[in-house]
């Protein structure tokens, strides 16, 4: 084995699929906050207000000589539309897709480098019933409004400082820091009788 081929499978096996769907449920936490946002012609028709709750990630890998993988965010959301003081409350189902490409800096960094969905690309799927499937119809082009707007608020999730700081991974400073419990492993242990029988051939 080349340390190239050492370096891509060390990456693939630290960097899987499971952990990393797992790494992106912990950092964006439980659920988030959505408006109010202006709806309609001209914005000001309505208002808009929601609360989003994340679900289990699920992701496939992208094949291809990086490591590559396609997300999806589930979110459960609910939503308030507020039409001359009138409020009308939605809950919907929101799909939306990211693309993350792991790269490698000097000396020892490993990057993820998350790419935000086209607006195209988020599928919201609203429950409805005739009375509210009317007072959609009313606000023009409410669904491109909130993707537009759910990418935002992901786009500043993602900005937060510790979801920055885990997207860039120190493998130096982490085997630094773990190097001492590593080699006590390799210590000998009392009572061990292969360690008494080194202790007397020196």
């Amino acid at each position: 084995m080349t340390y190239a081929e050492f370096g891509d499978n060390f990456i693939r096996m630290v960097l899987h699929r499971r952990r990393i769907l797992e790494s992106i449920d912990r950092l964006l936490g439980d659920k988030i906050e959505l408006g109010p946002i202006g709806a309609g012609p001209g914005r000001v028709f309505a208002k808009v207000r929601a609360t989003g709750w994340f679900q289990p990630t699920s992701g496939v890998e992208i094949p291809g000589p990086l490591v590559a993988y396609r997300v999806i965010l589930p979110i459960d959301a609910d939503f308030e539309i507020e039409i001359a003081r009138d409020i009308n409350r939605f809950k919907a189902k929101v799909l939306l897709p990211l693309t993350l490409n792991v790269r490698v800096e000097h000396p020892l960094t490993i990057v993820w480098d998350i790419v935000l969905p086209g607006e195209d690309e988020v599928s919201i799927s609203v429950e409805t019933d005739k009375r509210r499937s009317a007072v959609l119809q009313k606000v023009a082009g409410l669904d491109a409004e909130l993707r537009r707007f759910l990418i935002r608020v992901i786009e500043k999730e993602l900005d937060k400082p510790h979801i920055r700081r885990a997207t860039r991974i120190d493998m130096d400073a982490i085997i630094a820091g773990a190097w001492g419990p590593i080699a006590d492993q390799f210590l000998p242990v009392e009572g061990d009788p292969d360690a008494e029988v080194t202790g007397t051939l020196l």
